[in-house]
């Protein structure tokens, strides 16, 4: 820790918020119903609900609200006409944590696009160098698992930080129960990472330790990329270098899934149903395969093996991405 800690020092992380983990990705999308049916029979996550005023949807298999939420670009509100990321979510323990967090951030100078009412929980969000939205929130006492299903019409609302006392409780479900959906193709346990090709490397190291709160975890500000987690001591987020074979922007999303027999037998399953597979890892410390789904956005499955992870610093980084 004393590393990770030297190099948030130098980084000037002011900690305004130390998020616990990597909540959800929203992504742009072409069509609604083409995605939700890929994520769901294909990608192996449960439609969680929809919001049909604005073309959106949201998925998870039990671990959170949702894992995966989707916008299409042809919504209204939908602030791009490219597929791709929309956003990077970011899971903080309490509301006391999210309003205190962000009153010291706006006392520093520090500004954001909006900041709104979801009902199940409340978030502020801003953009890092290279124009990547996050979100940062954290969970209010109305239970998603039990309150929200189907179609949700009355639109979202603005939400001024500290208009109510905040709760100092935990809102999450510290014990989720994770459901399998034994019908798609793979079978995840939840959404563990994304990975970002930026232009600005320094300026998204000094967004991400500052403004966000992850801390490094392997590499750092002046190394080839790096990995940075919140405080659960996970592999959150990875930060690569843009090249131009490399472009800026998500590179991939990623899930843990059962086990490597499980895995086997859905790679097969892929291969046999035509799935597109970018890439496969067959490495000592992880097994895994990308595949892209119906916009071309990258998906890695995998499961951890026994083996340490190797030297990535020493790896060709076309390799180590898929191994961070």
């Amino acid at each position: 820790m004393a590393i990770q800690e030297a190099e948030a020092r130098r980084s000037g992380a002011k900690d305004y918020f130390r998020p616990r983990r990597f909540g959800h990705a929203n992504l742009y999308i072409g069509e609604l119903a083409r995605s939700m049916d890929f994520y769901k029979n294909v990608i192996g996550l449960r439609e969680a609900y929809r919001r049909p005023p604005i073309q959106a949807g949201f998925l998870n298999n039990g671990n959170t609200h949702h894992d995966i939420g989707m916008i299409s670009v042809k919504s209204k509100s939908a602030r791009s006409t490219k597929t791709g990321l929309n956003h990077l979510a970011w899971e903080l323990e309490t509301q006391v944590d999210l309003v205190e967090g962000y009153r010291r951030s706006i006392a520093d100078g520090i500004r954001y696009d909006m900041t709104i009412d979801h009902e199940i929980s409340h978030s502020v969000y801003n953009k890092d160098p290279d124009g990547n939205l996050n979100e940062i929130y954290a969970d209010t006492g109305m239970r998603w698992y039990k309150d929200r299903h189907g179609d949700v019409m009355k639109p979202t609302l603005h939400w001024t930080p500290g208009d109510i006392p905040p709760s100092n409780k935990i809102h999450y479900e510290p014990n989720p129960e994770i459901v399998r959906v034994e019908n798609a193709v793979f079978h995840p346990k939840k959404i563990t990472q994304a990975v970002l090709a930026v232009a600005d490397f320094a300026g998204a190291y000094d967004y991400y330790t500052g403004n966000v709160g992850v801390r490094p975890v392997i590499g750092g500000r002046d190394a080839p990329f790096v990995v940075l987690g919140g405080t659960l001591g996970l592999r959150d987020l990875g930060l690569f270098r843009a090249k131009p074979n490399r472009p800026a922007g998500l590179h991939h999303i990623s899930f843990v899934v059962w086990d490597e027999k499980d895995l086997e037998a859905s790679i097969a399953r892929a291969k046999k149903e035509r799935i597109t597979i970018v890439t496969e890892v067959d490495q000592p410390s992880r097994r895994g395969v990308v595949i892209a789904d119906p916009d071309g956005i990258r998906v890695l499955f995998y499961v951890d093996r026994p083996a340490k992870l190797p030297n990535l610093a020493a790896m060709d980084v076309e390799q180590a991405i898929y191994l961070v």
